[in-house]
């Protein structure tokens, strides 16, 4: 019978950090709550390896910002680990922990989680959950995990009517859109190739005037550095049959019934075993990867009438694994015990996906340009009137690989652009705003031989750009 692993305490561990913009938070001394203390021992991509909590506290009445605080220390190397935390089965973090090399290591890492106190502030018991999971087992990891909520409280001071007018209101309710624990996914759908198509089922109340659903999407184990794929015809061509293939390009496509709601062009985040190139600073968006919203306020008229609906989820030429989750966001009429809408236009453009190969094994170049165009518009009539809400996505993408002797290089850009606007029927009142994103990423790798030492080095040069800006109009 194995024994378990020996939980080894880490001592003067290497810190690993992540360079990111700061929580924009008041200037109050926040509200600190103990959520979850607790080691973590083997991960496997099978069963993984979960805490369940059941944790009750006090929320404070006034607040205006609510931080989820993570440290965590490992008690040796880890490479390709992924965890996530969910309550009340609501995934509200999704991370990936520092690498050490050949030692111990800690980190810390913090999230804005105010979108969901509709959770936060409830006043019953909830469970929380963590999981780690791992292509490979690790019997000898242990992961030693605190984790810590944060209440801010308003600065009156420093709060002006603009930047309340700019603070957009939370959902009244989260609805999990995942899978079940207790399965081999777990609560992520685990997606293993472009035939794969996961679906969600779910049901709303009758009293919604706005929906939004926030993705949660990551790529690992084989797929896990998929923006440097190249097609499959290139590994054929040179018989690498263990290569990943299936070039650089990932297609998630959400589906809600019938309809096609958007699609994610997802940011390439560098886990930071790739390579050893960070250490101790970590990759951008990894101790948080990034989820991406959709507004779905235009499809509620066909989800008001009680009945069980599907989210159904996929992704062109994935390759194993790719791990994706949802959080349903509503917001509910206080003053109804009923609303009503109705879809007045949905149109999705094809995918425009333009590819060219030139091949001399093992040099070759891919070069690949796609766009996809989405839009809907659709009204609500409640207690606020009857609202027409329009929403458009743009996506644009370009990807530029080239394979030389002793030398490999990635060059990519992903750009999104979404608006919503809202407007009551006589156009008297309107709000609108704007989500631009700016995905960039340069790769260049090298081998260097020394003259005269027989010796050679191998470098990487490496920039990555993460841009997430939202305006708005009234």
């Amino acid at each position: 019978m194995r024994k378990p692993p020996k939980v080894v305490h880490p001592t003067k561990p290497n810190t690993g950090f992540q360079v990111t913009k700061p929580i924009d938070v008041p200037n109050t001394l926040p509200c600190k709550k103990l959520l979850l203390q607790h080691d973590f021992g083997s991960t496997s991509s099978q069963t993984g390896n979960h805490s369940s909590v059941t944790i009750n506290y006090a929320p404070p009445n006034d607040f205006s910002k609510i931080v989820l605080e993570w440290n965590g220390a490992c008690n040796w190397t880890q490479i390709d680990t992924v965890f996530g935390v969910w309550l009340g089965g609501v995934e509200i973090l999704r991370s990936s922990p520092a690498q050490g090399v050949n030692t111990s290591v800690a980190w810390t890492a913090s999230k804005d989680v105010t979108r969901y106190s509709s959770l936060l502030l409830k006043k019953e018991a909830q469970e929380l959950i963590v999981s780690f999971r791992h292509p490979v087992s690790q019997d000898a990891r242990v992961y030693h995990i605190t984790m810590f909520i944060l209440f801010y409280p308003t600065d009156n001071r420093k709060t002006s009517r603009i930047a309340a007018a700019r603070s957009e209101s939370k959902a009244d309710l989260i609805l999990p859109i995942s899978g079940d624990l207790k399965s081999k996914d777990g609560f992520w759908f685990q997606i293993e190739n472009s035939t794969n198509v996961k679906l969600a089922s779910f049901e709303i109340p009758r009293n919604a005037y706005r929906a939004v659903l926030e993705v949660y999407v990551s790529a690992h184990n084989v797929d896990e550095a998929w923006y440097w794929n190249y097609p499959t015809e290139y590994y054929n061509i040179d018989h690498l049959d263990d290569e990943p293939g299936d070039g650089p390009f990932r297609d998630v496509v959400i589906n809600l019934d019938d309809d096609r709601v958007g699609a994610i062009w997802p940011y390439p985040v560098i886990y930071d075993a790739l390579d050893n190139i960070f250490n101790p600073v970590a990759s951008t968006r990894s101790f948080d990867l990034p989820s991406y919203d959709f507004e779905l306020t235009p499809f509620l008229g066909n989800l008001l009438d009680g009945g069980l609906h599907n989210f159904s989820f996929s992704i062109g030429n994935a390759i194993n694994v790719w791990y994706v989750g949802a959080n349903l966001h509503l917001w509910l009429d206080r003053k109804s015990q009923r609303t009503k809408g109705k879809l007045v236009s949905s149109f999705d453009q094809r995918l425009n996906f333009t590819s060219m190969l030139r091949m001399q094994v093992p040099l070759g170049e891919s070069w690949i340009e796609a766009h996809r165009m989405t839009s809907s518009q659709g009204w609500v009539q409640s207690s606020y009137g009857n609202i027409t809400t329009r929403v458009n996505q743009n996506l644009s993408y370009t990807n530029y690989v080239d394979q030389r002797l002793g030398a490999a290089t990635v060059q990519q850009l992903i750009l999104s652009n979404d608006s919503v606007s809202f407007a009551t029927s006589d156009d008297d009142n309107r709000y609108s705003f704007e989500s631009t994103k700016n995905f960039s990423l340069a790769m260049k790798q090298q081998i260097l031989i020394l003259e005269g030492k027989g010796n050679a080095i191998d470098t990487l040069d490496l920039t990555t750009g993460y841009v997430d800006k939202k305006t708005y109009k009234k």
